[in-house]
């Protein structure tokens, strides 16, 4: 961090503000700016000049919705997010374990499979992932985080056999290895962590990945009891550089009673207890989001809730004045969502900026509602090119084009937000502004052109609308006097470039509270 008074000059720079939406200069002292204007009458105050070069400055991005901890934990898994075939996922987890001198039954874990990208366009089964690692319990994450399959070793380590019974809200599918939804979260948490040493390096190498991306505010989406003391040790060693907002596990919220209590609502060491999180249903390209209109296969997903235990949940929300975030993909999950949101408000009033995250199968009507009710919808509006070709498949057509309705909501008056879901894929919001302007599939063709957004609607839902959904507005989200020096330079304006190359923009430096933490340059 310079010393003094810093004026950041020689460049195109986007306020996001109406007032002042492009300015010449900003003027910044420690952790927050001073004023913006003109550099002509800047200049005298100032003590340092940074020349932007000719690049263009925004405020930094904000993480709506993601998981640092799995981003975290990602780092030592095998990541299997670009494999296209069963025969390159086996040389890759073999790799792994060869290359990390894993011993024979010590659990390996492999994360980020998605079979649409696969040949074979299904995923591995038990005995597939049994003839790469008999002698160890394998897992394999699907890419959307709510299903896995295990290898026999795996279910019997967890001590899942053909008689163990479904959880509510989830399956287990024994003779292929797959459990989904909550039988997959149950499970998830017998497995063993990685040492705290190991997760401390991750969760740094993780943050640097968050800053590469011009992002300063990340989310811990869904805090369970589980990973209560690697926060507590990352807390208490000071090892979180950027803002980290984390929702708690509303079902398991009597287990956090004495933890944070300096954070619940306010950042301390960069950490923040934001509000609760409840999980609906689960993901579109998994079959498992609950909808009202069948997928091809005849299947429909299912709730992971009962009316009555969710009205119990949001009402404790409401009551305790916490933020809720809902994760809802599927128009009947969202159904159930809207009906006791609105019964739970008549009796308690409002609930604090409550979020629906995802949306995928968000109907028009719905959008309504949610504006009458004023529940700020979360788009993974990625989903169209990651998944947009299986989702015609799956979904039809019309569905299909009317993921992630974003300019709908935006006709409705209906602020949102973008986000990627990380470690779902990475969290780039320069491909997701992309995403929202081309509504480009992975096989080139265009789904739901009527949902596109201009680029500068794109990049407000990650920058102001993302700041008014944490409602830390005040101080992030807009370049202007008074808030945090919080910036992301770029080497090409993506306002001003052909829209097919903003993926391709490189983010060259990314500055918090006034100081560089990403320099593309080393």
């Amino acid at each position: 961090m310079c010393k003094g008074k810093v004026l950041y000059t020689n460049g195109t720079i986007y306020t996001m503000q109406i007032q002042q939406p492009v300015v010449e200069a900003v003027l910044v002292e420690g952790e927050r700016i001073l004023a913006v204007g003109r550099r002509a009458a800047l200049e005298p105050e100032a003590d340092t000049i940074i020349s932007l070069q000719g690049n263009t400055m925004f405020p930094a991005f904000l993480d709506s919705h993601g998981h640092l901890m799995g981003v975290a934990n990602g780092m030592l898994q095998v990541d299997l997010s670009e494999v296209y075939c069963y025969a390159e996922m086996k040389e890759k987890i073999l790799n792994f374990i060869q290359t990390n001198h894993v011993s024979d039954n010590k659990w390996v874990f492999a994360k980020g499979i998605n079979h649409a990208n696969l040949k074979e366009k299904q995923l591995p089964t038990k005995s597939i992932l049994d003839e790469i690692c008999p002698q160890n319990p394998l897992v394999v994450q699907h890419a959307s985080g709510h299903s896995a399959i295990c290898n026999t070793l795996g279910l019997q380590t967890l001590g899942i056999t053909a008689d163990t019974k479904n959880p509510v809200g989830g399956k287990i599918d024994f003779l292929r290895g797959l459990l989904e939804e909550t039988a997959w979260v149950t499970y998830m948490k017998r497995l063993p962590l990685s040492s705290l040493q190991e997760l401390e390096h991750a969760f740094q190498r993780a943050q640097q990945i968050y800053a590469s991306y011009g992002i300063t505010t990340i989310q811990e989406g869904m805090f369970v009891p589980e990973i209560l003391p690697i926060y507590q040790m990352l807390y208490q060693k000071e090892k979180l550089n950027l803002d980290v907002v984390a929702y708690l596990d509303l079902q398991h919220a009597d287990q956090f009673s004495d933890a944070f209590l300096h954070c619940r609502g306010v950042y301390d060491r960069h950490f923040k207890i934001g509000g609760y999180k409840v999980i609906l249903d689960g993901s579109p390209q998994s079959k498992t989001a609950w909808v009202t209109e069948l997928y091809d296969d005849g299947t429909k997903g299912y709730p992971a809730l009962q009316d009555k235990d969710l009205s119990r949940l949001v009402a404790r929300a409401v009551r305790e004045k916490q933020q809720l975030l809902m994760h809802a993909n599927g128009d009947a999950a969202i159904d159930q969502y809207l009906r006791v949101y609105e019964a739970v408000k008549k009796e308690w009033g409002p609930a604090i900026r409550p979020v629906l995250i995802h949306g995928q199968l968000l109907r028009y009507d719905q959008i309504e509602k949610m504006t009458q009710l004023g529940i700020i919808p979360s788009f993974f509006v990625a989903h169209v090119y990651h998944w947009g070709d299986i989702h015609v498949q799956q979904l039809g057509k019309y569905r299909a084009e009317h993921i992630s309705p974003a300019h709908t909501a935006l006709a409705y008056g209906l602020p949102f937000t973008l986000h990627q879901d990380a470690p779902v894929i990475q969290p780039d919001m320069l491909e997701t502004i992309w995403c929202a302007a081309t509504r480009c599939t992975k096989e080139g063709r265009q789904l739901g052109g009527i949902e596109k957004l201009t680029v500068y609607e794109a990049i407000q839902s990650v920058t102001k609308h993302a700041a008014m959904q944490y409602g830390e507005l005040q101080n992030k989200g807009t370049i202007e006097k008074g808030k945090f020096a919080n910036f992301v330079i770029m080497n090409q304006d993506p306002l001003c470039c052909d829209v097919a190359q903003i993926r391709n923009i490189h983010i060259l430096q990314t500055i918090q509270n006034g100081k560089c933490i990403f320099n593309c340059n080393g």
